[in-house]
């Protein structure tokens, strides 16, 4: 997706991205392309936070999709991990443009059944949405960090939000 359509983007995005947070429960979330720009945020309390939460999670992402490819799998649903007090949900999200990559961070007050439940209703209201059926995609590596850098903009420049 091209810097100019991420005004428009964070805007659509904002709405689905705080009901699945209430409705699910979770108290961090992230929307972000396949190179780790920054389109939807919940819950993050510094943008080094942001930053690497979305690099590591386009990382994990794209590591994943390769080992699926060598080891013949097919591709893979999403992540799961459980750690001792919180658990993060690592998922790719369908568009008619391309794949997005969602990340939640939950603890006790959700569960990964609530989080699977309501990533799908996200997933197909997100994949629905008219405004993704026709963004750009970047043309190339030349304009990767200018629009990694305008989606974080965006997002850090938003009103604070209160948790759920």
């Amino acid at each position: 997706m091209r810097g100019t359509d991420l005004p428009r983007l964070v805007a659509v995005l904002r709405d689905p991205i705080e009901t699945f947070v209430r409705d699910s429960r979770v108290r961090v979330s992230l929307l972000i392309t396949g190179s780790g720009q920054i389109l939807a945020q919940h819950g993050f309390t510094s943008s080094y936070e942001v930053m690497n939460v979305a690099s590591l999670a386009a990382a994990a992402h794209a590591a994943s999709r390769a080992l699926a490819q060598l080891l013949h799998v097919g591709r893979w649903l999403h992540l799961h991990h459980a750690g001792t007090n919180q658990e993060i949900f690592l998922a790719t999200l369908e568009t008619p443009v391309e794949k997005l990559i969602f990340v939640t961070i939950f603890d006790t007050e959700s569960s990964l059944g609530l989080v699977q439940y309501f990533f799908g209703q996200l997933s197909d209201r997100v994949g629905a949405m008219p405004e993704l059926s026709y963004a750009e995609r970047s043309a190339d590596q030349k304009t990767f960090e200018a629009d990694l850098e305008a989606g974080l903009d965006r997002v850090l420049t938003q009103q604070p939000r209160n948790e759920v």
